[in-house]
C-alpha cells in the first residue's frame, strides 16, 4: 500500500474508531464499574429543572417526584444536570433513579461515572428499555427523554411497535413519541402519527395499547388527532368506534364537538355510546344551545340509559331553562316513577328558592 493509501486509512481510522467506542462506552463503564449501584449525569434538555434530591420537572413531561428519597417539600426548581442511578444487585439493573437540578448524591448512590455525552446516555437508556423487562425498562425511557439535543423518535417507534416489550414500557413510548413527533432529525410528525394510527386499528394489539395510542392521538396539542378520531368513529371495529366517540366526546376542539351534534342524532348507535356523547355534549365546554339540543331531543329517546344521562348532564349543569324543563319533567304524568325520582334526586341538590318551594309543594300534594 502506497505511503498516501496508508496516511488516508489511517485518517480515517481515527474518525470511526473513537466514535464506535463512544457509542458503547458508557455500556463498558456501567459493566465494569464492580457489583453494586452506579450514576452518572448528563446535560438536560430546555424545560427541565429540580431540586436535585426528590423531584423534578420537564416542560413536556409533566412533575415527578422520586418516593425514595421522600418529598421534603422543596419545590424548587433549579437548572441542572440529570443524574441517573442505576440501582443494581450485584451487576443485574434491578431499578433506575432520576433526579435534575443540582448534583446531591446520596451515600449509597454507588461508583460515580461522571459526565457522560447526552447522547451517549439517552441510547444507552433507550436500550435498557428496548431489551430488559418490567420496571428497569420502564424507568430507563424517562430520563432518555430529559437528555438534551438528542434523537429518540426513531427508538421509541421501535419500543412502541415491538410486540414483545411489556406493556407499560410500549405505553410510555407511545405517549412520549406522541410529545416528541416534531423533532428534529426524528422520524417526522407524520411517521409517528401512522405509527398510532396503526396501533389503533391492529386488532392483534392488546385494548391496553390500542387505548394508549388513541389516547396519545386524542392528546395531541395541536389537534392533529381530531380528524383521525373521527375517521375511526366511522370504522367497523365496535371498538374502535367506542373508544374514538368517547375521546371525541371528552374532547373541546370544535370539530370533536361539532361531531358530537350531529352524531347524537343518530338512531344506530348502542346505548351506551349515545349516553357517552349525551355526557360529552353537556360538558365543559357546552353551550346554551347544546343544552336546548338534549331537551328537544329528550322526548324521542327510547331508551332508559339515554334518558336518564340527560338528566343526570342537565341537572349537573343548571341554569334556568334547564331547571324549569326538569321541574316541568318531574311533574309529567307521562314519566315513570323511576326517573321522576331521578329528576327530583337532581333537583333537590340546587339552592335555588324557586326549586324548593316547587319541591316542597309537590310533597305536599
Amino acid at each position: 500500500m502506497s505511503s498516501v493509501g496508508s496516511l488516508t486509512w489511517a485518517a480515517v481510522a481515527a474518525v470511526l474508531i473513537p466514535i464506535a467506542a463512544c457509542g458503547q462506552s458508557l455500556e463498558r463503564q456501567v459493566s465494569a464499574a464492580g457489583d453494586g449501584n452506579v450514576q452518572f449525569h448528563f446535560t438536560a434538555r430546555a424545560g427541565v429543572c429540580g431540586n436535585g434530591r426528590n423531584s423534578y420537572r420537564s416542560a413536556d413531561g409533566g412533575s415527578y417526584y422520586n418516593f425514595n428519597n421522600g418529598n421534603d417539600g422543596d419545590d424548587s426548581c433549579q437548572r441542572g444536570p440529570v443524574r441517573v442511578v442505576v440501582v443494581r444487585a450485584g451487576h443485574e439493573i434491578i431499578r433506575l433513579e432520576t433526579y435534575a437540578g443540582p448534583l446531591s448524591p446520596g451515600p449509597d448512590d454507588g461508583k460515580d461515572l461522571g459526565a457522560i455525552p447526552a447522547g451517549e446516555a439517552s441510547a444507552w437508556l433507550l436500550g435498557v428499555a428496548n431489551t430488559l423487562e418490567g420496571r428497569p425498562a420502564r424507568e430507563a425511557i424517562q430520563p432518555a427523554m430529559l437528555a438534551d439535543s438528542t434523537v429518540v423518535t426513531p427508538a421509541l417507534t421501535r419500543i412502541a411497535n415491538d410486540p414483545t416489550r411489556g406493556r407499560d414500557v410500549r405505553s410510555s413510548a407511545i405517549s412520549w413519541l406522541a410529545r416528541r413527533r416534531d423533532e428534529a432529525g426524528g422520524v417526522g410528525s407524520a411517521a409517528a402519527q401512522h405509527t398510532l394510527d396503526a396501533l389503533v386499528r391492529s386488532q392483534d394489539e392488546s385494548e391496553t395499547t390500542r387505548r394508549q395510542a388513541l389516547s396519545a392521538l386524542a392528546n395531541l396539542d395541536r389537534g392533529e388527532g381530531i380528524p383521525l378520531l373521527i375517521a375511526f368513529a366511522g370504522e367497523s371495529d365496535g371498538w374502535v368506534v367506542r373508544q374514538a366517540m368517547s375521546s371525541l366526546a371528552n374532547s373541546g376542539d370544535p370539530r370533536a364537538r361539532q361531531f358530537i351534534r350531529t352524531a347524537i342524532k343518530r338512531a344506530d348507535l348502542p346505548d351506551e355510546t349515545e349516553a357517552t356523547l349525551i355526557r360529552g355534549l353537556g360538558n365543559e365546554y357546552a353551550t346554551p344551545t347544546d343544552y336546548r339540543l338534549l331537551r328537544d331531543l329528550y322526548p324521542a329517546m327510547n331508551s332508559d340509559q339515554e334518558r336518564s344521562a340527560v338528566i343526570s348532564t342537565l341537572g349537573a349543569a343548571g341554569g334556568s331553562d334547564n331547571v324549569t324543563w326538569l321541574l316541568a319533567l318531574a311533574k309529567s304524568p307521562t314519566e315513570s316513577a323511576a326517573r321522576r325520582r331521578q329528576v327530583v334526586s337532581m333537583l333537590s341538590r340546587s339552592d335555588d328558592s324557586r326549586v324548593k318551594d316547587a319541591l316542597k309543594g309537590m310533597v305536599e300534594r
